[in-house]
This record gives structure tokens, C-alpha cells and sequence, in this order.
């Protein structure tokens, strides 16, 4: 009896974290999936670069994206590493196939 009113919440503390888990992990699988999934043509109209400083370390850590108006005349941002943002200038034309996570420069 002393067993199950000690175990029996931590139990079912450790059932739930562990559900929450799963769920976290496959929300990041349906992102990248979706992601992968997309296949779209489109033209750089700007490159952006937000710098945002952690309070706590003072470090500054860089948010590189691409504005890029799409072939139905939408607007999208691109988040890219700084390495591929670099790669594409304003005007460069863009394809994103399907299977892949970052557009490519045609």
C-alpha cells in the first residue's frame, strides 16, 4: 500500500512528461515534413539580418532570412543559415523542390 501512494503519482508524473515528450517531437517531425513536402519558385526582393543579444550571456546571435515574393505574388520569409544566406543576392531566382529544406538558386 505504501508502495503504490509513493510510486503511483511519480508514476503518472513520469507518464505524462513522457507523453508531452512525443508530443513535442512529433509536432518538429510534422514541421519538417511539411517543410520537405513544398515545392515553390520565387525571386529574392530583400535579405534581412535581425541581431538579437541574449540577456543573460550578452551573446549576439544573428537571424539571417530571405524575403522572397512567390509565383502567385505572395510574400514569404526564408530563414536560412548565415553560410546559404550569403549564397543569394536580391533578384536571384529561387526553387524550393520537393524532398529538400532549403531553396535553391536557379
Amino acid at each position: 500500500m505504501e508502495k503504490t501512494v509513493v510510486f503511483g503519482p511519480l508514476i503518472i508524473f513520469f507518464a505524462i512528461f513522457a507523453l508531452l515528450i512525443f508530443l513535442f517531437l512529433r509536432f518538429i517531425f510534422r514541421l519538417v515534413a511539411k517543410s520537405k513536402n513544398e515545392d515553390w519558385y520565387g525571386e529574392v526582393i530583400d535579405k534581412k539580418i535581425n541581431e538579437i543579444e541574449d540577456d543573460d550571456t550578452g551573446i549576439t546571435h544573428d537571424y539571417c532570412y530571405l524575403i522572397v515574393t512567390m509565383d502567385d505574388g505572395k510574400e514569404r520569409k526564408v530563414g536560412l543559415s548565415r553560410q546559404l544566406w550569403e549564397k543569394f543576392q536580391t533578384g536571384d531566382k529561387l526553387h524550393k523542390p520537393k524532398g529538400k529544406l532549403f531553396p535553391e538558386k536557379i
